[in-house]
């Protein structure tokens, strides 16, 4: 007896052809994959350079300048407490930049120069500003005010 074998009809039927959504997922992961070899590549390039603490760099220590180290308070206690944009402060303890300079001072006439630095500093970049209150109900959020009160600092 013999067996005899009988040849199987293979068909190939071709594959479907790429959604849009694979050829976006497909470039997705290759492009990922290019980004964590650049970025591995960046590190090994930069690891021997020093980069300063970047938290640090809005404070200036300005011992022997009670001006300036009022102004920095201010500045901590605005970022601390949160901004307000309309009042002195508001239920949540937000407060305005004038209101914190107000908590940090030690007498009447630092707080005048230290108001008085404020708006210098403000307006040396908008010299339309009236006042500081109005000036601080068009900002958009903390930083602006906060930035002042180190440009102020500078100042001093």
């Amino acid at each position: 007896m013999t067996a005899t074998r009988t040849a199987a009809v293979r068909t190939r039927v071709a594959a479907p052809a790429p959604t849009l959504d694979d050829r976006l997922t497909l470039r997705s992961l290759a492009m990922d994959e290019r980004l964590a070899g650049a970025h591995g590549d960046m590190a090994i390039r930069t690891a021997g350079i020093d980069t300063p603490d970047v938290s640090d760099l809005g404070y200036v220590a300005q011992l022997d300048n009670p001006l300036a180290a009022l102004l920095q308070r201010a500045q901590r206690r605005l970022e601390a407490a949160g901004w307000c944009r309309t009042a002195a402060t508001d239920s949540t303890g937000a407060m305005c930049p004038l209101h914190a300079i107000h908590l940090e001072a030690s007498s009447d006439t630092e707080e005048g120069e230290a108001r008085t630095l404020l708006l210098r500093a403000i307006r040396a970049e908008d010299r339309t500003v009236v006042s500081i209150p109005h000036w601080n109900s068009r900002q958009s959020g903390p930083a602006a005010p906060i930035r002042m009160l180190q440009a102020a600092a500078r100042l001093a």
